[in-house]
């Protein structure tokens, strides 16, 4: 292969590889619901979990109380915020059902906090746009 071409093969490998990878800047967009959910929401500070892997088992116990509608689950927010049916969940069941999950490992330990007190920030960005900036951090 001759040397001028490399300068090429590389510029050409660094707008391709982002797709190949999903590294894509691209957002998949969401639809949103035409109505936001009816309920209440109640916010729980979640101790006794050791690592992230814990969310889906808080999120599973969450979602097990009949009447919940959906529960947003993180570990490093330390809690979770759940939104139930008006009048159908009274917040110490969400604290029975997480106690209930604890097992040989973890012992959660859930209380109930002022709405807005806790915030479940979700990261949106590019996989190559983060990939690209932790080279140089």
């Amino acid at each position: 292969m001759r040397p001028r071409f490399v300068p090429f093969i590389l510029l050409a490998l660094f707008f391709v590889m982002p797709g190949m990878f999903g590294w894509s800047s691209l957002a998949i967009s969401e639809e949103l619901p035409a109505h936001p959910p009816s309920g209440e929401t109640i916010t729980l500070k979640i101790d006794g979990w050791t690592c992230a892997s814990c969310e889906k088992d808080v999120h599973a116990a969450l979602m097990s109380v009949s009447g919940v509608q959906s529960a947003e689950v993180s570990y490093p927010s330390g809690g979770a915020i759940v939104m139930v049916e008006t009048g159908q969940v009274n917040p110490e069941q969400l604290v029975q059902a997480l106690s209930g999950a604890s097992n040989a490992f973890d012992t959660y330990k859930a209380s109930v906090i002022p709405n807005g007190s806790l915030s479940i920030e979700k990261k949106e960005g590019s996989g190559f746009g983060d990939f690209w900036s932790s080279l140089f951090n």
